[in-house]
């Protein structure tokens, strides 16, 4: 598959992050774990790496019952592994935003994902998940993730996110654009 394309303004960002979840969500299994979330996820602004301004992506879902921790219906709060995934998922994401993203490849690999769970989200809120891109190098990227309830501007959870590009000569992205 083709490398990805450098975007050359917010928008163009804000479309190629757009594609690139449309079409993970199309090639994998409808039936995988995930589906819920990248059918649900919306990128709404997105911001390109200046020399002044960091790379940000920022998205927003409603969260579907798919990732409910609890059969309790009167407390159907979200499982943290689903939040680390989002986190996961919204942080790399924001690497598309990065100049030169490491040639052209995909977003890498996780080193380290370390996420902060300060209040229980639940089904069918409307949450916010911003990814802040706050250091990128050749082979390295720590990205900072925050969760905040739509509603009331409630902190959720926050994350960081170290990211790795591992050595595949010819490794280009897993999806079509």
């Amino acid at each position: 598959m083709a490398a990805f394309p450098q975007p050359k303004t917010n928008d163009e960002a804000c479309d190629l992050i757009t594609k690139f979840v449309r079409g993970y969500a199309a090639a994998i299994p409808q039936n995988n774990f995930d589906q819920a979330f990248y059918k649900a996820c919306v990128c709404t602004s997105a911001t390109l790496e200046t020399d002044s301004e960091s790379a940000k992506a920022v998205f927003r879902l409603v969260i579907p019952p798919t990732f409910v921790n609890s059969p309790d219906p009167a407390n159907p709060t979200i499982h943290g592994g689903a939040i680390a995934h989002w986190f996961d998922s919204c942080t790399s994401m924001a690497l598309l935003c990065v100049k030169n993203i490491w040639d052209g490849s995909w977003s890498g690999v996780s080193r380290n994902l370390n996420v902060t769970y300060l209040r229980p989200p639940k089904e069918g809120e409307v949450i916010v998940i911003e990814s802040e891109v706050i250091q990128s190098s050749r082979n390295i990227a720590t990205i900072r993730g925050v969760m905040i309830r739509e509603s009331d501007g409630k902190l959720l959870a926050t994350c960081q996110h170290d990211k790795a590009k591992p050595h595949r000569p010819g490794a280009r992205i897993p999806v079509k654009l």
